[in-house]
């Protein structure tokens, strides 16, 4: 079988190059970026020898694009690929307008390739252990998830002379949730694992308002509700300003059967309370008590887990 040429768009996606490597039939064979010196510095870093400062140039010579730009060219980017004929990996988020969306929909299904949005927190270990779960109807009917990704990114809003870099306006220049894939994606696959249709359906978004940084309009925290068309609620939180430690992976499910809470930053690793229900009555038995969810990994597939440990060495993503 012939490798897959990999093309990474970006500099920033260099640091998926030995995730790409890792695999025995892909290889990264060109790099695009429009910073020179940046070009250089990671295509001699990799040993990649085809360098470019744009896209289509580099197109030729690939059979895959990797976009690891800033966000607001992630879908333009994906569509001069996807219509040069290349399957495509982009980076969260996919798109920044709800045009871009339709847009990137209809290149997809009229090209035939394959588009993979790369939300990597759906493959970090607890949640694809609770996937299997899941799917195996440990928690029963899910009806309730929750995700939160509060990660203080104020240093990144400014380039060291002062100028502002492309969160300024594609993050954190607007209000509302403007980064919701890393806590939405796991909660919906969740969903989707135990056979609940989890497409959302309706969304309502609130704000803290503005408190730490009155240079930019997005508020400290927002709030996010997703109603899915199964019937089924989530609970988002996106806070990208508050002085605080990160907490970039919290995350719970609450089924029929029982629940799963992954643990706080500083209180470990996350647990399960799964199990049958007692017969109803005046008094309950309960047999459940709370695990380590790591008590249940041999439930994932073997492949699975062997591509996980691959990845875990590989940095980043």
């Amino acid at each position: 079988m012939c490798a897959l040429r990999i093309g990474i768009v970006g500099k920033r996606g260099a640091a998926h190059a030995a995730g790409f490597r890792a695999h025995p039939h892909a290889e990264v064979s060109a790099l695009c970026e429009v910073d020179p010196v940046a070009l250089e510095r990671e295509g001699v870093a990799l040993g990649v020898d085809r360098r470019f400062t744009t896209i289509e140039s580099m197109l030729d010579h690939v059979d895959a694009v990797f976009v690891a730009t800033p966000m607001h060219l992630h879908a333009s980017q994906a569509l001069i690929a996807l219509q040069a004929g290349k399957h495509v990996l982009s980076e969260v988020t996919a798109c920044v307008s709800l045009d871009e969306c339709q847009a990137l929909r209809e290149a997809v299904r009229s090209s035939g390739l394959t588009y993979t949005m790369a939300e990597n927190y759906l493959f970090f270990e607890e949640n694809v252990i609770v996937r299997e779960m899941a799917r195996k109807g440990l928690f029963g009917k899910p009806y309730f998830g929750e995700g939160e990704y509060v990660h203080d990114v104020k240093p990144y809003h400014h380039f060291p002379d002062g100028r502002p870099t492309w969160r300024t306006q594609w993050q954190v220049g607007a209000r509302g949730n403007t980064y919701p894939t890393h806590s939405l994606g796991p909660v919906v696959s969740w969903f989707e694992a135990a056979g609940e249709s989890a497409r959302p359906e309706s969304v309502v978004c609130w704000g803290s308002g503005v408190h730490t940084d009155p240079e930019h309009p997005h508020d400290d925290t927002t709030e996010t509700l997703v109603r899915l068309s199964g019937g089924g609620l989530v609970r988002l939180r996106l806070d990208m300003m508050s002085n605080r430690p990160p907490e970039e992976a919290f995350y719970g499910l609450q089924g029929t059967h029982g629940v799963f809470e992954s643990g706080r930053g500083r209180h470990g690793g996350g647990q399960v309370w799964v199990g049958e229900n007692p017969p109803p009555g005046p008094v309950k038995e309960e047999r459940r008590e709370w695990r380590p969810v790591r008590d249940f990994a041999d439930l994932v597939p073997p492949p699975l887990r062997d591509l996980q440990r691959q990845a875990q060495g590989a940095g980043h993503g």
